[in-house]
């Protein structure tokens, strides 16, 4: 029986290969697997930042929060993701676009569906929001979030930066941390 590829693996065909180490670990699991780390939250104050996060679930603003993230495939091809930064949960799952948008990463959180482009570079994976949609209908372009995630590494960590802004609004969230595999958490977490 042939192991099923990650969403990833699929997306990015052998340019899954020039990714680093920690990243293609966290992107090619064939079973369920933990990671833990810190992470640096900054925020943007304002009512409409605050609901939007609010709605989103996203996480509260600090430094060095505790953050760990369950990866869970499926056996269909897709990842089910159950982040906790300081013990505040939300999930979501993550697949191919299929058959609308072969070329896409769909995350699909909440009632909404996030359509993201991989781009690999020197040293990192980047992701790029190119289009969403509610309830499963596509929403126009001028109300695309700006979300830019950026997965690289440091030694044996994992390395994640996310941006997010909204149109009209501005700057929403900006988080950045490390994650380690939680079998080798044990050996003590270095700072950020």
């Amino acid at each position: 029986m042939r192991a099923q590829r990650s969403p990833f693996q699929h997306l990015l065909g052998e340019r899954f290969e020039e990714l680093p180490l920690p990243v293609q670990r966290i992107h090619s699991i064939s079973g369920p697997l933990t990671a833990a780390g810190l992470a640096d939250v900054f925020v943007t104050r304002g009512s409409a930042s605050w609901l939007i996060r609010r709605i989103a679930r996203m996480p509260r603003p600090g430094r060095k929060i505790s953050v760990t993230v369950s990866f869970q495939p499926d056996g269909r091809g897709g990842e089910r993701w159950l982040r906790s930064f300081a013990g505040r949960h939300y999930a979501s799952t993550i697949s191919t676009g299929g058959k609308t948008a072969d070329s896409l990463l769909v995350e699909r959180l909440g009632l909404f569906d996030l359509y993201f482009r991989l781009t690999p570079r020197p040293g990192s994976l980047e992701w790029l929001l190119v289009g969403w949609r509610f309830l499963g209908v596509p929403l126009p372009a001028w109300s695309i979030p700006v979300i830019r995630c950026r997965e690289s590494s440091d030694a044996e960590r994992y390395v994640f930066d996310i941006d997010a802004a909204f149109p009209v609004i501005g700057p929403v969230i900006h988080y950045r941390g490390w994650l380690i595999p939680q079998e080798q958490t044990n050996s003590g977490a270095p700072e950020i």
